[in-house]
């Protein structure tokens, strides 16, 4: 396996070491910290905590709200800014409920469900009160923006 720049894993786990760190290839073997606490009354629910399946988004979302699905694993490092983006937003706005997705890898069972829509991480799947469907692949702040101010 090579990173995009081409460089082998080999290579990033010898520099790694040679700084003093354990190295291993691979998602989901590190220890991670865990994820800061939403607002309180903030509507926000954890789905699934361990890549099980879930069923059809759309039969989860939020009655009259905007609705966004997070799909993150806890080693996805953008993951983790897009979550604390969606923590200031469900603090300020109301008419905003979060359901938190953990895929754990590509091959879990979510990873599966979502299909071939799920190429990157973090997964945002937003739906406007109306029921239109934004996904969102990679962190991408400013087109969350902009599903949120859809109709």
């Amino acid at each position: 396996m090579k990173l995009d720049d081409g460089v082998a894993d080999d290579a990033v786990v010898a520099a790694v070491e040679r700084a003093g760190f354990k190295a291993m290839v691979g998602s989901g073997h590190g220890a991670y910290l865990p994820h800061p606490e939403y607002p309180a009354g903030a509507d926000v629910q954890w789905l699934s905590r361990d890549g099980s399946a879930v069923g059809p988004l759309p039969k989860l979302r939020a009655a009259a709200k905007y609705t966004v699905f997070d799909v993150y694993a806890d080693w996805c490092g953008p993951c983790r800014v897009v979550d604390e983006r969606l923590r200031d937003i469900v603090g300020k706005r109301t008419d905003v409920a979060v359901r938190k997705l953990n895929v754990v890898d590509f091959e879990s069972p979510l990873g599966k469900e979502l299909g071939p829509r799920l190429e990157a991480l973090p997964y945002l799947v937003v739906f406007t009160p109306s029921g239109k469907r934004i996904d969102i692949a990679g962190a991408d702040m400013e087109k969350l923006d902009k599903a949120l101010a859809a109709k």
